[in-house]
């Protein structure tokens, strides 16, 4: 069962940190400071613990544009056993959301994970579209912000759709690595799911997927001792996610 969403009450929120946040959120495009003013002066600070993320649907309080203040969040999809299966990570400053508010079902477009405690400004669709409407200009940068998750997803099914199963699973693991901050000659990286999860996030088999580890066993860039994968040469792992499709 979700825990309720605590909305923070007016403190030290906002401070002078927020309207840059709001303004590199929306860059390239430049936002009036007045524009700004108003969307800072509308939207909603709420915390949550880290955790499955306690916000049930992108509508609550109020539909809304949701974009990280602080913490680290994962998102991806929902495996058959319930745990979501991180495909990509958000720090401050980039959005959670914004289509699930303006879908016809009202939920988050992907599942999330907070690493840490989060805070999270909704930013209330009513406001966008005053602001849409009152100035021409962030109406386009409004319509940037969609354009670019637009393209964020394209990107994501080419990778799918064009690249092998190796190729796919070097990019994945790079970055894992990244995100665990894992450097070095022989950065590792210690699997905390099943391969099958790890299999349906590459769009494969876990068959496939143990052919692959075996593969890249055999041609010494990777080391594989169980759910412990050791990278023995980094350069050839990134020439293999740097790969053309085939």
């Amino acid at each position: 069962m979700l825990r309720p969403v605590r909305a923070v009450a007016p403190g030290p929120w906002p401070d002078v940190s927020d309207g840059a946040l709001l303004r590199s959120a929306f860059a390239p495009a430049v936002v009036p400071e007045s524009v700004l003013q108003r969307l800072l002066e509308a939207t909603r600070l709420v915390r949550c613990g880290a955790g499955p993320l306690t916000v049930a649907s992108p509508r609550r309080p109020e539909p809304s544009w949701w974009l990280l203040r602080s913490g680290r969040i994962g998102l991806g999809p929902r495996s058959a056993e319930g745990a979501v299966t991180e495909q990509r990570w958000i720090g401050p400053g980039e959005w959670l959301d914004v289509a699930g508010a303006l879908s016809g079902h009202g939920g988050w477009l992907e599942h999330a994970v907070c690493h840490t405690p989060v805070e999270l400004l909704a930013v209330p669709l009513s406001a966008l579209y005053e602001a849409c409407a009152a100035d021409p200009g962030f109406a386009q940068a409004f319509a940037g912000v969609l354009a670019q998750r637009v393209r964020s997803l394209n990107d994501t099914l080419q990778e799918l759709a064009g690249a092998d199963v190796p190729v796919r699973f070097a990019r994945w693991l790079l970055r894992q690595l990244a995100a665990q901050g894992e450097e070095g000659p022989a950065p590792q990286l210690v699997l905390g799911e099943r391969k099958q999860a790890i299999a349906r996030q590459l769009r494969t088999t876990s068959e496939t997927l143990s052919r692959t580890l075996s593969r890249l066993s055999r041609d010494g860039i990777l080391e594989v001792k169980g759910y412990a994968l050791t990278v023995r040469d980094p350069a050839a792992l990134r020439a293999l996610a740097r790969s053309a499709p085939q």
